[in-house]
C-alpha cells in the first residue's frame, strides 16, 4: 500500500495538529484523559450509561464497560462535544443523523490517526492487518478494518483517477492573482499552475484543487482563487511529498465581493509548514467549512 497518495481531509490535518502539538506521536499516547486535557473536555467515571454534555464539556464513561468500550465511546462523544452543539432529543431526524454520521467519522480519525497508521508495518494477509491494528490503537476488530478500508479505499481512488486524463476540456485561463518570484533576482511575474483533482466516487466536483508554484510562493502576500472555475484534471499520477502543504479551513478568507472566489492566508501556511512548500493542496470540503463557519 503506497501511502504517499493517501489524501487527509481537513478534519483529520486538524486532529494530527492537535496531537502533535501536544506531544501525541504513538498509539501508546492516545489516553482517553490525556486526549480529554488536551481538547478542554472534563470525564466523569460513574456506573450508568455513557453520555456527554456539550454546554458544560463533559464526557460521562461508564465505568462498568472494559478500556475497548470506554475508548471507542468517548472519542465518539468528543466530536460531540467540540463540535456540536444542541440537544439530540429535540433535534430534527436529519440533523441528529448528520451529527451521528460526523461523531462516526472523526472517532475513526482520532482513535488510528493515519500519521500513527502509516508507521506500523502491517502483514500481508488483511485478517492479521486487522488484528495488529485493534491491538495497537486498543480498539474493536470491527472499527479496525473500518479505518484500514477506509484508507485503501482512499489511496486506491487517488491512483485510479491519476491514470484518467479528459480530452476535448477546455481550460479556460487562470484567474488567480499574480505574485513577483520570490527568487532574488528574478524581475519576471509567475502564475501558480492549478489543477483539479476528483475522487472516484463523484465526478461533478473536484475532491481538492492542487496548486503549485515551483519557483516559491510569494508568502508575505494572500493568494485570491477562483474556486468555481473549471481547472484542468491533474493528469500525471499525485503523490504526496515534503514540499506540499494542506489548506486549511482556517487559512481561507471569503470574498463577498467577488463571487466565488476566496483568499488564502499564505503566511498562515508557512507558518505551519515553512517557505520550502511549492505545492497546496486546498480540499473542497475546507472551502465549505469555511463557508460554513
Amino acid at each position: 500500500m503506497n501511502y504517499s497518495n493517501y489524501f487527509k481531509t481537513p478534519l483529520e490535518q486538524w486532529i494530527e495538529e492537535q496531537y502533535r502539538s501536544n506531544c501525541v506521536f504513538t498509539p501508546n499516547d492516545l489516553d482517553i484523559d490525556k486526549i480529554a486535557l488536551i481538547f478542554g473536555v472534563d470525564i466523569v467515571y460513574y456506573d450508568k450509561t455513557t453520555f456527554s454534555e456539550n454546554e458544560e464539556r463533559v464526557i460521562f464513561i461508564d465505568n462498568r464497560n472494559d478500556r475497548t468500550e470506554q475508548r471507542k465511546v468517548f472519542f465518539h462523544e468528543l466530536c460531540h462535544v467540540i463540535r456540536h452543539s444542541g440537544d439530540q432529543r429535540w433535534m430534527p431526524d436529519l440533523f441528529r443523523e448528520a451529527q451521528e454520521i460526523d461523531a462516526d467519522r472523526f472517532a475513526l480519525y482520532a482513535t488510528i490517526p493515519f500519521f500513527m497508521l502509516e508507521q506500523i508495518t502491517l502483514p500481508i494477509h488483511r485478517s492479521e492487518a486487522i488484528s495488529l491494528l485493534a491491538l495497537e490503537f486498543h480498539a474493536y476488530p470491527e472499527l479496525a478494518e473500518l479505518r484500514l478500508k477506509q484508507v485503501e479505499d482512499r489511496i486506491n481512488n487517488s491512483e485510479f483517477m491519476s491514470t484518467f486524463t479528459y480530452t476535448n476540456q477546455i481550460t479556460s485561463s487562470l484567474e488567480t492573482t499574480i505574485h513577483e518570484s520570490p527568487v532574488s533576482g528574478l524581475g519576471y511575474l509567475q502564475e501558480p499552475r492549478i489543477h483539479s483533482l476528483y475522487g472516484l466516487e463523484d465526478f461533478s466536483r473536484p475532491q481538492a484543487l492542487v496548486i503549485e508554484q515551483r519557483q516559491g510562493f510569494n508568502w508575505n502576500k494572500p493568494l485570491d482563487l477562483n474556486v468555481e472555475q473549471n481547472y484542468k484534471l491533474h493528469s500525471s499520477s499525485f503523490h504526496r511529498s515534503r514540499h506540499d502543504a494542506t489548506v486549511l479551513p482556517g487559512d481561507l478568507t471569503l470574498l463577498p465581493d467577488r463571487k466565488g472566489y476566496v483568499t488564502i492566508n499564505l503566511s498562515r501556511v508557512a507558518w505551519r509548514h515553512g517557505q520550502g512548500v511549492t505545492r497546496l493542496i486546498l480540499p473542497m470540503d475546507a472551502i465549505d467549512d469555511a463557508i460554513n463557519f
